[in-house]
């Protein structure tokens, strides 16, 4: 595979399977390390504000809203003051059934806890506290076997077990001004989409592949930083700006596998993003649109071509998603948690030092186009990845013909049986697979399963 994007790196070396069956232990203490500390802390506070166990009317297991429950009324009434959990493991098994490839059928799967506490309702004052950590296991069908431009799944990555993230963000000035420091993932914060509910591919379900040439922090590999945001309502209603540092890696799992080693966190440079962006306001179609850039000017990088040492990157994306249609219900109200949403970005890389040279994504997202099935989803997407001179000057010298680009489509289906599980389908097929016209078209079918726990 061309690609050198680092979550799915396959010189990273592969666990054991003792390692692996202890991968999939670990995720019960992986929840215990996010939920323990916080419901000892503020489950026996005694606070006023703490409602009642409600015993009656309670929903039954499949109308819940997670599969455990309600924890005996506890988790209503931490949430109520602003402290919440969220567990939730998602599953893509995917196998590949045509092109010259060997043909495979994999499982990857990721474990996911997290806490946040809302000190708004907690304390009275504009403060958030966050905490989440994961557990990654099998194998990833696109880095390892395919070798195309993109990843058929948006969860896969490197075997590990880690804290993600861990930060805590206060606001100044009326909510003016917002600042967020601790261990960040900053392509979540800069140029990834909202399109992650649906969408299987990583390009449209996460972020399009030049985003990380950057070296930004990205899920699950989490580092420290800071991010400022600025509300710019006083320009016009619903403008906001907001920068970014971190600290970067050529190798992001570095130094430890359990992410919380920051001894050493701050002695291989750094990376910056800025972003201004304006929320369509006061409509009922909502709208966002962003411009951004992210940079380093770490001396990591080679003409992929000429083998001569380059240093600095940067890349630059705009984004756009917009509700466009909501039904009308029978008594002439706009259904507005049903419809239709659309996804376009457009992400660019100086083509000298990276593999792709810039990458165009557009999504559809429909919300209860089945009658009677209002939570179902139907979704397409589209990607045009097209290789950097230099990555195609480097191929034609090893096979005699060079690169253009590749093109993936997609479309899913997600049935949601009960709250807290989803179940969907998924169908991929790349044309040009890598770039190169002479490889056959590859299809992909897989299911993502995902309980909330």
């Amino acid at each position: 595979m061309w690609r050198t994007c680092l979550n799915n790196s396959t010189t990273e070396r592969r666990l054991s399977q003792s390692k692996e069956s202890r991968a999939l232990a670990r995720r019960s203490v992986i929840a215990g390390i996010v939920c323990v500390p916080l419901v000892s802390a503020l489950g026996d506070t005694g606070d006023s504000r703490m409602l009642p166990v409600v015993t009656t009317n309670l929903p039954s297991f499949w109308d819940q809203k997670y599969m455990l429950g309600d924890w005996g009324g506890v988790r209503s009434r931490l949430a109520d003051m602003g402290v919440t959990f969220d567990f939730n493991d998602i599953g893509d098994l995917q196998t590949d059934v045509s092109g010259s490839q060997e043909h495979r059928f994999i499982y990857f799967g990721r474990f996911r806890s997290s806490a946040d506490i809302d000190f708004n309702k907690l304390a009275d004052f504009d403060g958030e506290f966050f905490i989440s950590a994961i557990c990654q296991y099998g194998q990833n069908l696109s880095a390892d076997y395919l070798h195309v431009n993109t990843l058929t799944s948006s969860i896969a990555g490197v075997q590990s077990e880690r804290i993600d993230q861990l930060w805590y963000q206060q606001g100044l000035f009326n909510e003016r001004f917002k600042v967020k420091v601790g261990q960040i993932v900053a392509v979540d914060e800069f140029g990834a989409t909202d399109f992650f509910d649906l969408l299987f591919n990583d390009e449209l379900g996460y972020a399009p592949n030049p985003l990380f040439y950057a070296k930004q922090p990205y899920s699950p590999v989490g580092k420290p930083g800071a991010i400022v945001w600025s509300d710019l309502s006083v320009v016009t209603p619903g403008l906001y700006a907001k920068a970014g540092i971190y600290a970067t890696y050529n190798n992001p799992y570095y130094p430890d596998g359990w992410g919380i080693n920051y001894y050493d966190q701050f002695n291989h440079g750094y990376g910056g993003s800025f972003e201004i962006g304006y929320q369509e306001q006061n409509t009922l179609y909502d709208g966002v649109y962003k411009l951004g850039i992210n940079a380093n000017n770490l001396p990591v990088y080679y003409n992929l071509y000429s083998g001569k040492q380059l240093r600095g990157d940067f890349t630059a994306y705009g984004l756009a998603e917009k509700t466009v249609y909501h039904p009308t219900s029978a008594d002439g109200n706009l259904e507005s948690k049903k419809g239709l949403d659309l996804l376009l970005e457009f992400v660019g890389a100086p083509d000298d030092r990276n593999p792709l040279q810039y990458e165009v994504i557009a999504g559809a997202r429909y919300t209860g186009l089945i009658p009677g099935r209002d939570q179902d989803k139907i979704g397409v997407g589209f990607i045009y990845s097209e290789n950097s001179t230099a990555a195609s000057e480097a191929y034609n010298a090893v096979n005699g013909h060079g690169l253009g680009g590749e093109t993936t489509v997609e479309f899913d289906y997600q049935f949601n049986p009960t709250p807290w599980c989803s179940l969907q389908l998924d169908n991929q097929i790349i044309v040009d697979p890598g770039g190169d016209e002479t490889r056959s078209t590859i299809t992909v079918i897989g299911l993502r399963t995902i309980f909330r726990f």
